[in-house]
């Protein structure tokens, strides 16, 4: 394991628009039992996190109603999250239980990009602090996450990612991503992984 202070737990989007039943993505998650685990997986390495005296980022994203920061966006995400109204209010505020504690960093500066790096504090935040070792969970396991996670790997860093502390829309999404996608990129555990590390 490497020293706590080398090392950093990335939390991305644990939000309301995600993770309440009121929120606008939540329905999209067709497999509830995945998102069940990875809340209560998530709540699990957040705790060891913290009391290891690892860095806990928390990466998210906060709109005005204008969304005038994703532009004219044709397609994709930025399109998508114009046209569905997320990341709005108070279904932007933190999720209950993953309330940013005091000293931890918060990033919200990303315009509508699905990796945490792009447009960020994050890049610099881990290298002003010499970060090696990330860990990355959150939400989605396909989209932000994973491009979360090849970012990390193309900038240096040792990537891990708790993925059943993340959720795909399906469990197809998660069972390729552990088995095609990771393997390139990082190191995929399980929250008990994680703990073990201890």
């Amino acid at each position: 394991m490497t020293e706590a202070s080398r090392s950093a737990l990335i939390l991305i989007e644990y939000v309301n628009d995600w993770l309440s039943p009121t929120g606008g993505i939540y329905p999209s998650f067709q497999d509830r039992e995945q998102v069940d685990t990875a809340i209560a997986n998530s709540k699990i390495i957040l705790k060891e996190a913290r009391r290891r005296g690892m860095h806990v980022i928390h990466a998210s994203l906060k709109f005005e109603p204008t969304f005038k920061v994703l532009g004219e966006a044709k397609y994709g995400l930025r399109k998508m999250m114009r046209d569905y109204g997320s990341f709005l209010g108070e279904q932007a505020d933190f999720f209950p239980g993953f309330e940013p504690a005091a000293g931890e960093h918060v990033v919200r500066e990303r315009a509508g990009g699905s990796s945490v790096f792009i447009g960020t504090t994050l890049d610099g935040y881990l290298r002003n602090n010499r970060i090696e070792d990330i860990y990355l969970s959150g939400f989605s396991l396909r989209q932000c996450v994973e491009s979360s996670m090849r970012n990390a790997h193309d900038l240096g860093y040792n990537t891990n990612v708790v993925y059943d502390a993340s959720a795909g829309y399906t469990r197809k999404q998660q069972d390729d991503f552990v088995a095609e996608i990771a393997p390139f990129y990082a190191n995929a555990m399980t929250a008990q992984e994680f703990l073990a590390q201890s």
